[in-house]
C-alpha cells in the first residue's frame, strides 16, 4: 500500500525513533511492526504497527510479557482485548498538503536551541526528561515555541525527507485554535515543500480541522496493565 495513512506511519516511526535514540534505545525494524527491546520512555510505545497486515500473535511475539507494554495500533486494526490489552485512546491521523503560497511566518514564534529554553518547553509541555537535549542537534528536528501574554506554547516538527511530522502542540486552550493556523507557515520556513503529518483527537483534532488539516484514518493506543 501506498496511501497517506502510509506517510502518516513512516513519519511517525522515523519520529519515535528519533526520540528513543535520544534515550540509547533502539527501535527494531520488522515485516510489519517496530518494537523496543527494552522499555519505552514515557507517552511513547513500546511497539507500532507499520502495516495494516500486522497480527497480534506478531505483536506479543515481539513484545514478550512485558507487564505494561504499550502498542500504536497504527491502522487501528487489531484486536487486543483477548491479550489483555485496553484502549488508550483514540485518535485520527491528519494531513495537510504542502502549500507554494506560505504565509508569513508570526513573529512570535522561534526555535528552542538551548537546554534553558527546551528546559521551559517542556515544562510548559509536561514533557520533562522525554524530549532530551540530544534533539537539539538532530538536523530533522525543530523544537518550536512561542511566548506571548496567553503563556507558552509549541510544536514539533521532524521531517524523514517524505513528510513532515507535527506533534506535542500545545497551547492554552483560549488561543488553539490559533496556533493550528500558524504551524503550517512555521514548518514550512525550516522544511518547504513537504506534506505535514501527524495525528490528534478531540479539541486538538478540531483546531487542526480548522486550520485546513483533513482526517486520514483512525488509530488506537493500546495498554496493558494497569
Amino acid at each position: 500500500m501506498n496511501t497517506l495513512i502510509d506517510l502518516a506511519v513512516k513519519q511517525n516511526i522515523a519520529w519515535c525513533a528519533a526520540v528513543c535514540g535520544s534515550h540509547g534505545i533502539r527501535l527494531n525494524p520488522g515485516e510489519h511492526i517496530w518494537w523496543l527491546s527494552s522499555e519505552a520512555p514515557a507517552l511513547y510505545p513500546d511497539a507500532i504497527t507499520s502495516s495494516i497486515a500486522a497480527t497480534p500473535e506478531e505483536l506479543i511475539g515481539r513484545i514478550g510479557d512485558k507487564t505494561a507494554a504499550s502498542v500504536k495500533d497504527s491502522y487501528a486494526s487489531l484486536h487486543l482485548a483477548t491479550h489483555g490489552f485496553r484502549i488508550l485512546f483514540e485518535a485520527q491521523w491528519i494531513y495537510l498538503p504542502p502549500n507554494e503560497k506560505h504565509e508569513v511566518v508570526p513573529t512570535p514564534w522561534h526555535a528552542v536551541t538551548d537546554v534553558q529554553r527546551l528546559r521551559a518547553w517542556n515544562a510548559a509541555n509536561g514533557t520533562e526528561g522525554i524530549i532530551k537535549p540530544e534533539l537539539l542537534d538532530d538536523d530533522r528536528v525543530r523544537i518550536f515555541m512561542r511566548e506571548n501574554a496567553e503563556g507558552i506554547s509549541g510544536f514539533i516538527a521532524s521531517s524523514d525527507e517524505a513528510s513532515v511530522g507535527v506533534s506535542n502542540v500545545f497551547a492554552p486552550a483560549a488561543i488553539l485554535n490559533e496556533i493550528w493556523h500558524d504551524i503550517e507557515a512555521v514548518a514550512a520556513e525550516v522544511f518547504p515543500d513537504l506534506p505535514l503529518v501527524g495525528y490528534e483527537s478531540e479539541d486538538a483534532l478540531a483546531a487542526a480541522l480548522a486550520a485546513g488539516w483533513q482526517a486520514i484514518g483512525p488509530l488506537r493506543v493500546w495498554i496493558r496493565g494497569s
